[in-house]
């Protein structure tokens, strides 16, 4: 079986590489983006938030940084907030990330100017808490 935790992420590159016109989707990249406009995923790691009767509940952190090129001024600002409106449309749902999560949490927002490669890009990094939970000792059911 697959962990819990692998089904959560390649169910958000999964609904994240649904958005129209995204250029690249990549889980923890090794460097910056090679299409625009771009997201890419970021494991943060867990913690236990608590046990009961057979079942660990967990508080999954998750970064999701979105890159747009091209741009300026306004205009730049506008796509990269049509592209943070698209990220939470496709993951803030009931149920969330297709049931495989019991709640997911929006957290902060922080839009930046990005300097890759002399061009203008702007990017975001978005943060997300993501709670499920697996049988006691087993992180492969849930």
């Amino acid at each position: 079986m697959t962990a819990i935790r692998e089904q959560i992420f390649a169910k958000i590159e999964e609904l994240l590489g649904t958005i129209v016109g995204i250029g690249e989707v990549e889980r923890m990249p090794s460097g910056d983006p090679s299409t625009f406009p771009a997201l890419h995923i970021h494991d943060e790691g867990h913690s236990s938030t608590e046990e009961e009767a057979g079942s660990t509940r967990y508080a999954l952190a998750v970064s999701i940084d979105g890159f747009i090129e091209g741009f300026t001024g306004a205009t730049a600002h506008t796509q990269l907030n049509e592209l943070y409106s698209a990220v939470i449309a496709k993951l803030v749902t009931e149920p969330p990330i297709d049931g495989l999560a019991a709640e997911i949490v929006e957290g902060d927002l922080k839009p930046t100017v990005a300097m890759l490669a002399s061009k203008r890009r702007l990017a975001f990094a978005l943060d997300l808490t993501i709670y499920f939970a697996t049988e006691r000792g087993n992180p492969d059911a849930g």
